[in-house]
């Protein structure tokens, strides 16, 4: 046994990713979550076939960013082989921890969602494949930018003062903004 490992059972390791059964009643969680997402916010993209799978083990990478979903569009070749347009992966460890509550599995799902889209021709129609099905894309995120960038330079172009704008509004929606006394304070701040 001269070679290192030589003898040893390798430990059989657990696939990354589990599909969930789409099919399974009464019908999962993410099934039903993603359901009323796409029922209130997704008519355009009703007839897309999207799955749903678990990715295990996802590690934080060297930023301390840790991916909790991701919208993958099938290619034509896996459109042959499996009725799927799209999979949504979804972090396993993130989505099946306690303090992943329900509203961020909502807010998730439906960012997930919009990167799922039709695809359009030149005159703005939906395009269609050699297989006559309804073709679709990956839409990219409608802003990118470091927090350093929006710290030295403000919200310098549109798409970041459109974000600064959606931000406020739901801020003020949603939580309240107490004025320390020191400020003024014992009323809330009001941004316009």
């Amino acid at each position: 046994m001269g070679k290192r490992g030589f003898g040893k059972k390798k430990a059989k390791k657990l696939p990354p990713f589990e599909l969930i059964d789409h099919e399974a009643k009464p019908q999962l969680e993410p099934y039903r979550l993603m359901a009323e997402i796409r029922k209130a916010h997704h008519p355009d993209i009703k007839d897309a076939k999207i799955a749903l799978a678990y990715q295990k083990g996802l590690k934080a990478d060297v930023d301390g960013h840790i991916t909790l979903g991701k919208c993958i569009k099938a290619s034509d070749l896996q459109r042959e082989l499996v009725a799927w347009d799209f999979v949504i992966l979804l972090n396993h460890e993130v989505w099946t921890s306690s303090q992943f509550t329900k509203e961020k599995k909502m807010a998730l799902l439906d960012h997930e969602l919009c990167h799922a889209d039709v695809a359009l021709d030149k005159d703005g129609e939906p395009k269609v494949d050699a297989a006559g099905r309804k073709a679709y894309r990956i839409r990219k995120h409608d802003y990118q930018e470091f927090h350093a960038i929006i710290e030295r330079h403000g919200l310098w172009d549109r798409d970041l003062q459109r974000l600064g704008a959606t931000i406020i509004k739901q801020a003020q929606a949603t939580l309240a903004f107490p004025v320390p006394a020191e400020a003024g304070g014992g009323g809330e701040v009001v941004v316009q």
